[in-house]
């Protein structure tokens, strides 16, 4: 019964060596994703629950993704047409490589903010499993609508009704 000494003493040893050098300077806290938000592909915070009071659009995608890449020209143009009337949209970059994303919003001059989403923290909160999914919040924050596989199984159209539920507005009139 030596072995599960070894173990122990081994265990033993590795966290005494990971405590030394404890002269290093503290870093500071990088913010992490949370189900409410999180930095921005830019660096900056956003906090899902600070778009109260406004309809919101979560566009949960990845450059990885084909599907994405294709439908983001319709995404843009919904953009175009909601956010003036107060609709906010927010990406969700899912599992994707810092560069990689920058380069694809570039690319598709995507022009909402997006969270890096590396660890699905945000798309597991609305039962996510993939990219492109799109996720309807109403003015108080409560999904209205979640549609996995975004543009591929929602039309433009359909969006623009759903928004339009959102804001209280007919939609033959949006």
């Amino acid at each position: 019964m030596r072995h599960p000494q070894r173990i122990r003493f081994a265990c033993a040893a590795v966290m005494l060596i990971a405590g030394c050098g404890g002269s290093h300077a503290a870093t500071p806290a990088t913010p992490t994703v949370s189900a409410s938000g999180g930095p921005t592909l830019t660096g900056k915070v956003v906090s899902i629950t600070g778009f109260h009071g406004h309809p919101v659009v979560l566009i949960f995608w990845g450059s990885w993704c084909g599907p994405c890449r294709d439908e983001q020209p319709q995404l843009n143009g919904l953009y175009a047409k909601w956010s003036p009337r107060g609709v906010d949209f927010l990406g969700v970059d899912l599992r994707d490589d810092h560069r990689k994303a920058l380069a694809f919003q570039w690319s598709l001059q995507v022009p909402y903010q997006s969270i890096a989403d590396s660890n699905m923290t945000v798309a597991l909160n609305y039962r996510i499993p993939s990219a492109p999914a799109l996720v309807f919040l109403d003015t108080h924050g409560r999904i209205a609508d979640v549609v996995l596989g975004a543009l591929g199984v929602i039309s433009v159209a359909q969006c623009n009704a759903e928004i339009s539920s959102l804001l209280g507005v007919p939609s033959a009139s949006a």
